[in-house]
């Protein structure tokens, strides 16, 4: 869960780049990037426990 956490943060943030210099919207590139710091926090969270 930890591994696709950071594939969707990493092509998240590259998608909101491309989109932001080619003047799309980044409301889809900021969803992968929120779920993916949502799924690491998820993953950090079931180690302590």
């Amino acid at each position: 869960m930890k591994t696709i956490g950071w594939i969707l943060l990493v092509l998240g943030s590259l998608s909101s780049l491309g989109a932001l210099t080619a003047g799309h919207s980044i409301f889809g590139p900021v969803f992968f990037i929120a779920v993916g710091l949502m799924l690491i926090n998820k993953s950090n969270n079931d180690k302590k426990d």
